[in-house]
């Protein structure tokens, strides 16, 4: 048993090199430049030894973004189920701190994925993220002007605001490593952006 424990240690350890020395590479080089024989000799490991844990760069990619990727998701999708009514301004505030627990908690994968996911399946994850907040402030701003009688004409500046969100926080994650310091700013952002935003839209009378 002591044998076992003690093998199973020196995989894990490997296994935690390799997945160190990936993000390194994979943050300075992007998914396209990577190389896994760089990543398995800064990880004083072979390339074959390497492949037992991770069976291609796709693999590994996917294991180190591909998570994170699935948990901001999965929370995207109970913010899309949530009715707009006057309780929803409460469920988006705790399920945004759940989100920002993850820029907190995983702020170089999800670096990687919004500044260099080219060539991999999560290229096109920027637009994702943009849609999806514009369409949860359109519907959140179409809920409020009904109550005041009015309705949304278009919703073309809260697209460009839900962009321009997704591009700064990319630079925030490319330049900043403290988790706590990435919050603060992604939180500081969104107030700038979308605090008042009724008042900027493009409405009418209903």
């Amino acid at each position: 048993m002591v044998i076992g424990g003690f093998m199973q240690y020196l995989k894990d350890e490997v296994r935690n090199r390799i997945v160190y020395e990936a993000l390194r590479e994979f943050k300075n080089k992007g998914y396209k430049g990577a190389s896994i024989r760089i990543i398995a000799n800064s990880s004083n490991t072979s390339v074959g030894n390497l492949y037992k844990y991770f069976s291609s760069k796709e693999d590994l990619y996917e294991n180190l973004i591909g998570s994170v990727y699935k948990r901001l998701m999965d929370y995207i999708s109970e913010i899309n189920s949530v009715k707009i009514n006057d309780e929803a301004e409460h469920i988006f505030y705790n399920l945004l701190n759940k989100i920002m627990e993850i820029f907190k908690e995983n702020s170089i994968e999800l670096a990687i994925l919004l500044n260099k996911s080219e060539g991999s399946k999560y290229e096109n994850c920027k637009s994702t993220f943009a849609d999806f907040i514009t369409r949860i402030v359109s519907q959140t701003m179409e809920y409020e002007l009904h109550l005041k009688g009015m309705r949304l004409k278009d919703n073309f500046i809260i697209y460009l605001l839900s962009c321009n969100l997704v591009e700064d926080m990319a630079v925030i994650l490319n330049q900043q490593e403290d988790g706590d310091r990435i919050r603060k700013l992604i939180l500081d952002i969104i107030d700038i952006f979308f605090n008042n935003i009724l008042d900027k839209l493009d409405c009418e009378n209903i």
